[in-house]
């Protein structure tokens, strides 16, 4: 299909997009547009976070900028100063001296900005994202998963389950979609079906702006059928962007020694997929290194497409029709998906 133009839950996750947690900024005329990161390592263990400070605006901004966060917690700083250039984006540090793990792995965030006269505030509710070390066994018994620091997003009262894990070899992820049906693919894969599409990238990568654009990112699409299904890649570093808008065939692009199992169990879908890292070579997982990942759902007969990026606090101007690769079955809102570089980490375990 051509593009428009324009859990029982085995596992423990946190509802992120919930009231006060909405995608925009603000209302329409705030000075600046503000964003609190998600968390990539665990709060006990003091990470740096970060909250994003955007000028729509053809003026310097000049202000300052803080941060409230859980009842308990300490930062280095509470308020710090900040001058952002004309439609100019700053990232803004905050050290937490002290945090406390939340089982359901949710963080209500305050975020205030105040200068020239105004001020703009947002409230979020951020996850930690991260990727313990972990070797799963893609088998659909979920079993594995424990240790995994789920992130869970709502989208149409239905929820949304991220877990990751990565090792020397993999990169792991278990996806729950709640939903009423599985849709799957007939035999010619070219009518509508249930999918989820992902996108990794090194942390540093950017979106490109136009077609003519070089990627930066690793995109696959995961594709049930019967208790397993294929897991292809339709985009990778050095390719162009202008692929993105071409609904190529998934035929011929499964990626070798992905592994993947797609089980029922209770109104949920579990998508099960280890996809080797050699199939990544410019991702180089480290313990503390962030990288980017985002995730679309495909659910075209319940909710529609669920999207990260949405869950993530992106602001209304970081869409892209670049971000994410068409391909056939898709069914696609008039509206273009959030970017995908979106934070994300490699750690140790979640302890």
């Amino acid at each position: 299909m051509t593009r428009p133009s324009s859990v029982a839950l085995v596992l423990l996750g946190v509802a992120v997009g919930l009231p006060g947690c909405g995608v925009g900024g603000g209302p329409a005329g705030e000075p600046v547009l503000l964003r609190a990161e998600a968390l990539t390592v665990t709060p006990s263990t003091g990470p740096v976070t970060h909250v994003q400070v955007h000028n729509p605006n053809a003026a310097t901004w000049r202000g300052t900028v803080s941060a409230e966060f859980p009842p308990g917690w300490k930062v280095n700083q509470a308020e710090q100063s900040v001058t952002v250039g004309p439609r100019q984006t700053a990232r803004v540090a905050f050290a937490i001296e002290r945090g406390v793990d939340a089982a359901d792995n949710r963080y209500p965030v305050r975020l205030t900005a105040a200068g020239g006269g105004r001020t703009a505030t947002r409230e979020q509710t951020i996850v930690c994202a991260s990727a313990p070390y972990y070797k799963p066994t893609i088998d659909g018994k979920l079993d594995d998963w424990a240790d995994a620091i789920p992130a869970t997003f709502v989208t149409a009262g239905k929820r949304t389950t991220i877990s990751t894990y990565w090792s020397r070899r993999s990169f792991s992820l278990l996806v729950a979609v709640e939903e009423d049906a599985l849709v799957q693919p007939s035999g010619n894969g070219q009518a509508v079906s249930d999918a989820v599409q992902l996108s990794l990238a090194p942390h540093d990568a950017m979106t490109p702006e136009t077609p003519s654009g070089t990627c930066r990112r690793y995109e696959f699409v995961l594709v049930p059928a019967g208790e397993g299904g294929r897991c292809c890649a339709r985009i990778r570093p050095g390719e162009s962007a202008s692929l993105a808008a071409e609904a190529r065939p998934l035929a011929g692009r499964e990626v070798e020694g992905a592994e993947l199992a797609v089980v029922r169990q209770g109104g949920l879908t579990y998508y099960e997929c280890a996809i080797p890292l050699a199939a990544m070579p410019t991702l180089r997982p480290d313990p503390g290194r962030e990288f980017c990942f985002s995730l679309l759902v495909h659910d075209p007969d319940g909710t529609g497409l669920r999207d990260w990026g949405a869950a993530a606090g992106l602001w209304p101007h970081q869409r892209s029709r670049l971000a994410w690769c068409d391909f056939p079955g898709a069914k696609w809102p008039d509206e273009p998906p959030f970017d995908n570089k979106i934070e994300w980490g490699f750690c140790s375990s979640k302890h």
